[in-house]
């Protein structure tokens, strides 16, 4: 064989040639595939759909830092204002209750929550939950402050106390020897200074239940991440501990501690408000788990009403300004006002006479959903709990602008809002226990438009739940997935092959090749 270029000439146009059919041929087999699998349905959208926020449904002193927070930061404004409702949930816990009814005096409602954001990884919830709490922050680093000059003052009374004890023992040593009557004993009584709280992160179950017995009205605990106090509270010999936050969400449910050494501390009513962040995949986990017939499936995760999951904004400004001074001092006064008032002597709040009419409207609405039978068991366990919900929320926003007493109609339209909104999003957080189906459907159509064998024409049952994916991870979810995504032309069940050995086949699926230019 020769070796000049007359001849790699020729070769490189035999080898085109050659690719060209190769392609043609490659073409035409995609072609006669195309003509054998009809075309797959698209699949539904993985959540459903959730009400937008819109700024009025917030009291008028919070709508500026608010709006601030979400613009800066650029995050949805259910970010930020279900935040600070929360922080109001904090700031008021049992220094205000609410009777919802205007006759029944015996159902008052402490207007404390629970809530949260879920959103993924690096979508700024810590961020923004830092931002809102900061005012509330304030307040309480000025009860910090207060109280470590109390207890500097009460240092000094202690040395005063000590010193004039000692004089009392030697006038006491000295009227025996003379034999005369003893002096009186001076009040030497010093008590220790309260540490008035109202922020708490990350403590034991036993130091959370002294905070609480040193703040009569409560405490609000902010947590970066739910998730891990979830599992926590799941853990073997934590019963005792998710029993008293049970009792905390109440607001108004004794609780007494007694151990060797240490002696009993008794707390008349605990109460705390909660706010956290929380990812999808782990909520996912946890409800999937939680939810099951079980020592967690107790109610706990319904407690939180103000659970929030929005659609993540698709586009990004970049907004660089200094941030709004005056919307967080108003935001401040709001707290530092609510903070200022006594749990002993707490505000009593009643609907005015139409805002009284409308609540009726609103609960016999409410009941009717929760006896029906179209909602899942946990989704109504869940709505249930807007009984409190709104009239507490009402309270909130009522005592946010100045209010004392009376709920108007205006605030109570707001809290009716409210709850329809925060229902929407709590149809999203448990679509996954609701219909696991279809959201495994979902997820497994994802992962094939994603990539997932590729270079596959079929796959294995086994390998799908293998991966460990969330809501595919059991050999159930996963056949369910694969059953729905055949019902609509993605997936066709293979035939098996008897084994000679007699073993039972696998479960097998062909992937149809077009679902990959499938949209979501």
């Amino acid at each position: 064989m020769t070796t000049n270029g007359h001849t790699l000439d020729f070769l490189s146009a035999e080898q085109a040639d050659y690719r060209r059919a190769a392609e043609m041929l490659a073409a035409a087999q995609a072609e006669e595939t195309a003509t054998v699998w009809p075309e797959p349905q698209p699949i539904g959208s993985e959540l459903p759909p959730v009400l937008p926020l819109n700024e009025e449904l917030l009291p008028e002193a919070l709508r500026p830092l608010c709006a601030d927070v979400a613009e800066r930061m650029q995050v949805p404004l259910d970010f930020p204002s279900v935040a600070a409702v929360l922080c109001l949930a904090g700031a008021t816990n049992r220094r205000a209750r609410i009777q919802p009814k205007a006759e029944d005096s015996a159902w008052l409602v402490v207007p404390n929550l629970w809530g949260g954001i879920v959103a993924a990884p690096g979508f700024m919830k810590s961020p923004v939950v830092h931002a809102i709490t900061a005012p509330l922050r304030e307040v309480s680093e000025l009860w910090r402050a207060e109280h470590e000059s109390e207890m500097a003052a009460h240092a000094e009374a202690v040395k005063l106390s000590e010193l004039r004890r000692r004089a009392w023992e030697q006038k006491v040593i000295q009227a025996e020897k003379a034999g005369k009557e003893t002096p009186l004993r001076p009040d030497d009584s010093t008590a220790e200074p309260r540490e008035r709280r109202l922020i708490v992160n990350d403590c034991t179950f036993e130091a959370l239940h002294k905070i609480m017995a040193d703040n009569p009205a409560g405490v609000m605990v902010v947590r970066d991440e739910l998730t891990g106090w979830l599992a926590s509270l799941d853990r073997q010999g934590r019963e005792g501990e998710r029993a008293f936050c049970l009792q905390a969400w109440n607001g108004d449910t004794d609780h007494t501690i007694d151990r060797i050494g240490r002696g009993s501390i008794h707390v008349p009513a605990c109460c705390m408000s909660m706010l956290g962040g929380i990812q999808p995949g782990r909520l996912r986990s946890y409800l999937c788990d939680a939810l099951r017939d079980g020592p967690s499936n107790d109610g706990l995760i319904q407690r939180f009403q103000l659970l929030i999951w929005p659609d993540s904004a698709t586009t990004w400004n970049y907004i660089d300004r200094p941030p709004n001074a005056r919307a967080s001092a108003a935001a401040k006064e709001v707290y530092r006002r609510l903070a200022a008032m006594d749990a002993e002597f707490p505000a009593r709040l009643r609907f005015a006479p139409d805002a009284q009419e409308l609540f009726v409207a609103w609960l016999s609405e409410l009941e009717a959903k929760v006896r029906g039978d179209e909602l899942h068991p946990a989704l109504v366990a869940h709505i249930a709990k807007y009984r409190s919900l709104m009239p507490s929320l009402a309270a909130l926003f009522e005592l946010a602008d100045g209010g004392l007493e009376v709920i108007s109609l205006a605030h109570t339209r707001q809290a009716a809002a409210w709850c329809e909104y925060l229902e929407s999003h709590a149809r999203r957080v448990y679509s996954c226990v609701a219909a696991p189906a279809l959201r495994a459907a979902a997820e497994l159509a994802r992962r094939i438009r994603g990539g997932w064998r590729a270079d596959k024409t079929s796959f294995r049952l086994r390998e799908v739940y293998l991966c460990g994916w969330s809501g595919l991870d059991t050999p159930g979810l996963a056949r369910a997935a694969c059953q729905a995504l055949e019902d609509a032309d993605w997936l066709r069940r293979i035939d098996p092959v008897l084994s000679p050995d007699g073993g039972r086949p696998a479960e097998e699926y062909a992937i149809n090749p077009r679902c990959r230019e499938v949209k979501k």
